[in-house]
């Protein structure tokens, strides 16, 4: 009977990716640095070749603030020290390198529900209602 090879519930990717943004969300907590309290690493995308881990942050109070470019700018002062940690808890050939990025996701989708409350005025579109059945009585 030959062997056929288990398959994951996961890619090695998708597991490196988890890996990488636990330990960066946790080495950004430990470093204390103030210009990164409140920066929350959302998610990590690892190529295939494991040689990029793009690292998304969001930092909407920052943002918010007009601090957006200085979160930026502490974040690529740290990416070495972060690297160095990275490159000793990930067992893997070849390790990848992290490049942070700002996610833009949260803070679109915010401005977008605030663009549709003020084109709808707080009226609701023809067809809309909270009648689910669509039937008008």
């Amino acid at each position: 009977m030959a062997r056929g090879r288990n398959p994951k519930p996961f890619k090695r990717t998708d597991r490196i990716s988890e890996l990488v943004r636990e330990i960066v969300a946790s080495e950004l907590e430990r470093i204390g640095d103030e210009r990164t309290e409140l920066v929350t690493v959302t998610s990590v995308r690892v190529d295939r070749s494991l040689e990029r881990a793009e690292v998304y942050y969001s930092a909407l109070s920052a943002d918010e603030e007009g601090r957006g470019e200085e979160v930026a700018e502490a974040l690529e002062e740290l990416r070495w020290p972060v690297q160095q940690v990275v490159n000793r808890q990930v067992r893997a050939r070849r390790t990848p390198q992290i490049r942070f990025h700002p996610d833009d996701v949260l803070s679109e989708a915010m401005r977008i529900d605030d663009l549709l409350a003020g084109l709808s005025g707080g009226e609701t579109a023809p067809g809309d209602s909270d009648d689910v059945t669509g039937t008008d009585q």
